[in-house]
């Protein structure tokens, strides 16, 4: 259940009502990862207090080892009602956490997909070198340093053509 701000002066204290001033959706969104960490770590501190001495009140007023004679009055201080205030603000600052770290996964996911497809692009492209006039060898041909094997970027066209004559010379004869 929401709790009206009225309520939470009373209930809070004043660095507790600013940290749960920070776990509101204008000041959250403009936290930075480090501070929102910390604001998640100090509300949840202060909400963990906020139970056990409520926790301790109860126990005392039931008589179970608490500290002196404890009334009614004294034993419910609205320390449950600050743990749910705390507990409310420490929920939607978790809640900013995970749809933070969901956005970076989810942006890192996208970029390894780019690059993915970029890579298998890459691959099917032709890896024959350029046949255009190379730097510094004007008109001298150049040396070569080894042999292509049949099938290379050079011999694929001969071969192919070769191949096909033959085969219409075999279909001419009849």
């Amino acid at each position: 259940m929401a709790h009206t701000r009225k309520t939470e002066r009373r209930l809070l204290d004043d660095t507790e009502m600013e940290f749960v001033d920070k776990a509101r959706h204008p000041a959250l969104a403009e936290l930075s990862d480090d501070d929102l960490h910390g604001l998640v770590t100090r509300l949840r501190e202060r909400r963990e207090r906020a139970l056990t001495i409520a926790n301790n009140q109860r126990r005392a007023l039931r008589g179970k080892g608490g500290r002196g004679e404890v009334t009614f009055e004294k034993a419910d201080s609205g320390n449950r009602q600050k743990a749910a205030v705390l507990t409310d603000a420490l929920t939607r600052a978790r809640r900013e956490l995970t749809r933070r770290k969901d956005e970076a996964a989810r942006a890192e996911l996208m970029a390894n997909a780019h690059r993915a497809l970029e890579l298998k692009r890459d691959s099917k492209r032709a890896k024959r070198p350029a046949n255009l006039p190379r730097p510094n060898q004007g008109m001298r041909s150049k040396a070569r340093t080894r042999i292509d094997p049949i099938g290379a970027a050079g011999e694929a066209g001969r071969v192919t053509k070769f191949v096909a004559m033959a085969q219409a010379r075999k279909d001419s004869r009849g």
